[in-house]
C-alpha cells in the first residue's frame, strides 16, 4: 500500500492525531516538516522531453497516496556557519520549486497544493471569488482612512473589524497583554485617524445573526455544524467562547443549494481541504465569511462526535481520493486518540519543546 506523506512538525497535534489514525490501518506515514537537507539524503529532479521527475532517496521508491500540507516548513541545511544563508536560501528555494510540480510524487493527491493553499490564504481572493460565483458575503472595506471607516459605519450602523492575522502583544511597562482579532465597531466607536493609518484593516457590514456555521470540507465530504449560543444567538466571534455555558455546538444539513456553492468555491480556489466559516442571519440565509485552507478542524470532532473527522481525512489520505469512503477503516475517533499513547507523546514533546500554536486551538 501506498503510504501518505504528512508535512508538519512533530508538534503539531493535527499531524499527531492523523499519524497515529494512520498507523491503526497497518501503514506508516512518511512524517517531515519539510525535505530533510541532511547528509546521506539526495533529492534529483530531471527534466527534459521525456518529461519531469522526482527522486527521494528516503523513499526509496515507495509510492505517496497523498501529500497533506499541514504546517510545511523550510529545511534546515547541515553545513558551516559561513555557508547557512546561502544554504537555507537555496533549499527553501528547491522545495518552493519541488512541491510546486504536482506531479512530484506521482498521481498523489495534494490537500492542498503549495500554489493553491497560497493563494486561497489571501482573503480578498476569496471575497472575490465569492462574488464572482454570487456567493452573499457582507459587504466589505479594507482601508487605512479613518474618514472610509466613518462613512462605512454610518452607511451601515454596525461593522465588524477584523485584522489580515491575529497579533498579540504586551506592553513593556505594564506588562499588560493586549490582542488584535475581531470587534464591533458603531457610531459611538473612537476611530483615531493615526492608529487606522498604522496599517491597512479589514471592515465589514455586522450580520444580525442566528448562528454561526463551521463546515469542515474534506474531499466531496461537508461536515457542518452551528456554533452559537442555542436560542440565545449567537456570538460576535465564537472562538474563545467554547468554556462559556452557554456556548452550544450542533450538528445540522446544509440546504443542497448551500452546499452546491460551497464546492463550486473549492474548485475555484484549486482546496481538496478546508474550513470555511458562515454566518446565517436572522432570516436563515447563508453568508461566507472566510475559509481556512489549512484550518484547525478535529476539535469538531470533539464537539459533535457524530462527525467522524479524524476517519475521513485518515481515508482521504490513504486512499488518495477525494471520495474515499470510511467504511472500510478499522474505527478511529478523538476519543480514542485522548487515551493513546500518541497523545501522551506529543504531550511530553511540547512540555520540553512548545509548539507555535496551542494544541487544537480554533480558528
Amino acid at each position: 500500500m501506498r503510504r501518505p506523506l504528512i508535512l508538519a512538525p512533530s508538534s503539531d497535534p493535527h499531524a499527531c492525531a492523523l499519524a497515529w489514525a494512520i498507523r491503526q490501518q497497518g501503514v506508516e506515514p512518511f512524517w517531515t516538516p519539510s525535505l530533510r537537507a541532511q547528509r546521506g539524503v539526495h533529492y534529483s529532479v530531471r527534466t527534459g522531453g521525456e518529461g519531469t521527475s522526482f527522486s527521494d532517496s528516503l523513499l526509496a521508491g515507495e509510492g505517496i497516496s497523498a501529500v497533506w500540507n499541514r504546517r510545511m516548513q523550510d529545511p534546515v541545511p547541515d553545513c558551516a556557519d559561513e555557508d547557512r544563508n546561502f544554504a537555507t536560501w537555496e533549499w527553501k528555494l528547491f522545495q518552493r520549486n519541488v512541491f510546486s510540480l504536482e506531479s512530484a510524487y506521482g498521481d498523489a493527491l495534494w490537500v492542498n497544493g503549495l500554489a493553491a493553499s497560497q493563494r486561497a490564504e489571501l482573503k480578498l481572493v476569496q471575497l472575490d471569488t465569492c462574488r464572482r460565483l454570487g456567493i452573499p458575503f457582507p459587504e466589505t472595506l479594507v482601508t487605512t482612512d479613518a474618514t472610509e471607516v466613518a462613512a462605512f459605519i454610518r452607511r451601515w450602523g454596525r461593522v465588524v473589524f477584523k485584522s489580515f492575522l491575529v497579533h498579540q502583544w504586551e506592553e513593556r511597562i505594564s506588562g499588560r497583554m493586549h490582542a488584535v482579532g475581531v470587534s464591533l465597531l458603531d457610531g459611538d466607536s473612537e476611530l483615531p485617524a493615526e492608529a487606522i493609518a498604522v496599517c491597512p484593516g479589514i471592515y465589514q457590514r455586522y450580520i444580525e445573526k442566528r448562528h454561526d456555521v463551521r463546515v469542515t470540507v474534506i474531499g466531496d465530504h461537508l461536515f457542518a455544524v452551528s456554533l452559537g449560543k442555542g436560542a440565545d444567538g449567537a456570538y460576535v466571534d465564537w472562538r474563545g467562547q467554547s468554556k462559556d455555558p452557554a456556548f452550544r455546538a450542533e450538528a445540522i444539513f446544509l440546504p443542497s443549494s448551500v452546499k452546491e456553492k460551497l464546492r463550486v468555491l473549492m474548485r475555484e480556489l484549486g482546496l481538496v481541504f478546508g474550513c470555511i466559516d458562515l454566518a446565517v442571519d436572522r432570516q436563515g440565509n447563508f453568508h461566507f465569511l472566510e475559509v481556512n485552507q489549512a484550518g484547525q478542524f478535529l476539535f469538531v470532532e470533539d464537539m459533535v462526535p457524530e462527525h467522524p473527522l479524524l476517519g475521513s481525512m485518515t481515508a482521504l489520505l490513504l486512499s488518495g481520493r477525494s471520495d474515499a469512503p470510511i467504511g472500510e477503516l478499522k474505527p478511529v475517533s478523538m476519543k480514542a486518540f485522548w487515551q493513546s499513547d500518541a497523545y501522551a507523546a506529543l504531550r511530553d514533546r511540547v512540555e520540553t519543546r512548545p509548539p507555535e500554536r496551542h494544541l487544537f486551538t480554533l480558528e
